[in-house]
């Protein structure tokens, strides 16, 4: 839209040589007019009134002149404030929209590094123990460092999540444990036996030494 009221200079262009007066002597003066009082519109209209040769005892067809620029005048406001809120509105929905896609496109790039970083992980993580998280398949809740040691993460509550390579691990470890404590508990009986073993045949070696200076005596 431009600045320009189209419809009040038609108007004027049409009705100022109607009343026997010069459109382009007289059109830049009442649009002037409109851009300060209603006062000095005043002036303009007693201006024309007064110029005019055939209607210049014709008060009503002034004031009549006078409401109608002022009603073009008065619309042609409100179009204009209406097209300026418009023009907000839409520069404010593109500014969501440019966010909004700035927003999705930092989350894809995110998610595109995350991708990169855990296949650089992979790919220098030990070969046993990728084989072993492939084995037992993948587990969000569960991370792994570079090394491919489990991180187990905390829930909030106190607790520690466990993926089921996690627990892969965990029971491997604890089976190694349990193997470990079994082999000392051996260890020990081994060794228990053992004692008993030697304490017994020192007790019989020591019963035949007995039994045999006692059958010197008798001779």
């Amino acid at each position: 839209m431009s600045d320009e009221n189209t419809k009040l200079v038609e108007f004027l262009n049409e009705k100022l040589p109607s009343l026997d007066l010069d459109s382009d002597t007289y059109l830049s003066y009442i649009t002037g007019s409109l851009s300060t009082d209603e006062e000095e519109l005043d002036e303009i209209i007693q201006l024309l009134q007064a110029s005019s040769e055939s209607y210049s005892e014709d008060d009503d067809t002034f004031q009549q002149l006078k409401k109608d620029i002022l009603q073009l005048h008065t619309a042609f406001q409100q179009e204009m404030e209406l097209k300026k809120e418009q023009d907000l509105q839409e520069k404010l929905e593109q500014m969501q929209l440019k966010q909004k896609q700035e927003f999705e496109a930092s989350l894809l790039e995110k998610e595109q590094k995350q991708k990169e970083l855990q296949k650089k992980r992979e790919a220098e993580m030990d070969p046993a123990k990728k084989a072993l998280i492939e084995q037992y398949a993948y587990d969000s809740s569960v991370k792994y460092d570079n090394d491919g040691n489990i991180i187990e993460e905390d829930t909030g509550a106190g607790e520690q999540v466990i993926g089921n390579k996690a627990l892969a691990e965990k029971m491997n470890k604890e089976r190694s444990q349990q193997l470990k404590g079994a082999a000392k508990a051996s260890k020990k009986d081994e060794q228990a036996k053992s004692k008993q073993a030697k304490m017994d045949k020192m007790k019989q070696k020591e019963e035949r030494r007995k039994r045999a200076q006692k059958g010197e005596r008798k001779r």
